[in-house]
């Protein structure tokens, strides 16, 4: 794996190279292949297209760039360096982790696991994820539905489900106080070694709870994140998802862990040593994302926070603009919260890693991201005007390489559905930015003084298991 993962790297370094000495017009093109490329792009309709822009966008782009044309090749060459130092850098870390995980065995013994299940109207959702936690091929587990005020048919459903399954489920109503609160009575009224928190879209695979309580047959972890997968694949966006689940949230996850800073163990699928949950607190209500916010306390508390990839949830991701929105909105925000609320970890030896590289990739890398995403959108706009929209294209499509190349290193390693690698070739040029967007509003909306909501997703029923393909 290592010598295969060395080949991918050097042949991503020296294509990059290659892309940029093209762009750049520092290699020659003697044979013209280059010379036909742009002038077979800069003909028919994309010249068409190209004499729009130019009327369009020329004076926006005056104001942003000198009339330099050489200045947004330099940017391009930029761009795609630094995508792909990045992209190296989580390969590597990523890979470091994945072969250290792969020399864990799965364990024998069984410790008793509580879980606790928070809803607030569910009921298209609860029932699939009880159903799937039932055909668990580990023991020891009860599970606890907490109904956080529902005003759906939640409580119906719940109440079947207890019927159903008398020794494994309870049920416990409250009124309707916020998620965190009500994770907060679910640990008051659980009772297990380990406690697994999961979202009420969410869905185990049946050795899921197996290979999550696997992870603390080491002593020293504390804390354990699962594999979050996207159910609902079945629209443009969700596979979208997909692909920033699988090569941003899973990749990511793996190399933070592998230095113990991972930054968030998601709701959807966690695990956690009961002792180190009531040392801690337990779940806070001071933010909107009380996962990150639980996740940063153990991590400032001095535990170890890992993650187990083989541990797979699959949830319903928001299957219309306007939820996703909403969804990543929070998300960012309140970022922000845990950020302030955790001030003083940032760039603190004290906290090691997590100190010195999560907290401050949480602070820097959104705004990084806007940059870049403003950047290329720049360069776009001035290939565009310049007549080079052919070199935009080339360096598009390294671009597009690289990431085909991360996408199918995690496909490899997670076992996710190769569709995928199509869908990620049409990511960039608008997920991202979609992305930078909400990082503005939010951050405004946080300086501003903005106060913030769950602005709960409307569930469709999807969280369901479907055939690889």
């Amino acid at each position: 794996m290592r010598k295969g993962f060395l080949v991918v790297s050097a042949a991503l370094i020296l294509i990059s190279l290659l892309a940029a000495g093209l762009i750049s017009g520092v290699i020659s093109d003697e044979a013209g292949y280059f010379s036909w490329l742009q002038e077979s792009i800069t003909t028919g309709l994309v010249l068409s297209i190209m004499e729009y822009i130019d009327a369009y966008f020329a004076q926006i782009y005056a104001t942003l760039v000198p009339d330099n044309p050489s200045l947004f090749v330099d940017v391009m060459v930029a761009l795609l360096v630094v995508f792909v130092i990045k992209t190296s850098l989580f390969l590597y870390l990523s890979l470091s982790h994945y072969r250290k995980r792969s020399q864990v065995a799965v364990g024998n013994a069984e410790l008793s696991v509580s879980i606790i299940v928070p809803c607030f109207n569910e009921e298209k959702v609860v029932a699939n994820c009880v159903h799937g936690l039932m055909k668990q091929d580990y023991g020891n587990y009860k599970i606890l539905l907490v109904n956080d005020g529902s005003t759906d048919g939640t409580e119906r459903v719940c109440k079947e489900l207890v019927s159903q399954y008398p020794q494994k489920v309870e049920y416990i109503y409250k009124k309707n106080g916020g998620k965190a609160s009500a994770l907060r009575l679910g640990l008051e009224q659980s009772s297990g070694e380990i406690i697994v928190t999961m979202d009420a879209d969410s869905i185990f695979l049946p050795d899921t709870l197996k290979n999550l309580v696997s992870s603390f047959d080491d002593p020293k972890v504390d804390a354990v994140g699962g594999n979050v997968r996207v159910a609902n694949k079945d629209c443009f966006l969700g596979r979208n998802q997909a692909v920033e689940y699988l090569t941003g949230l899973a990749i990511q996850k793996r190399s933070f862990a592998y230095l113990n800073c991972m930054q968030v163990i998601a709701g959807a699928i966690g695990a956690f040593r009961r002792e180190v949950l009531v040392k801690v607190g337990g779940y806070s209500s001071d933010t909107i994302v009380e996962d990150m916010d639980l996740t940063v306390s153990i991590l400032k508390a001095g535990y170890r926070v890992e993650y187990n990839g083989k541990a797979i949830a699959y949830t319903e991701a928001p299957a219309n603009l306007r939820d996703f929105l909403k969804q990543r909105y929070r998300w960012t925000f309140g970022g922000f919260q845990v950020l302030r609320k955790h001030w003083s970890m940032l760039f603190n030896r004290k906290y090691g890693h997590a100190g010195m590289i999560g907290l401050p990739y949480l602070l820097i890398a959104p705004w990084i991201d806007v940059v870049f995403t403003l950047l290329f959108t720049i360069t776009f706009v001035g290939a565009a005007v310049h007549g080079a929209l052919a070199r935009f294209f080339l360096f598009y499509s390294f671009m597009m390489f690289v990431q085909g190349a991360l996408v199918l290193y995690a496909i490899k390693i997670d076992g996710e559905e190769r569709r995928l690698l199509l869908s990620s070739c049409t990511y960039g040029l608008w997920y991202n930015q979609i992305l930078s967007l909400v990082t503005l509003f939010a951050g405004y909306g946080f300086l501003s003084g903005a106060r913030a909501s769950w602005n709960k997703v409307v569930r469709l029923g999807k969280n369901v298991l479907v055939e690889k393909k």
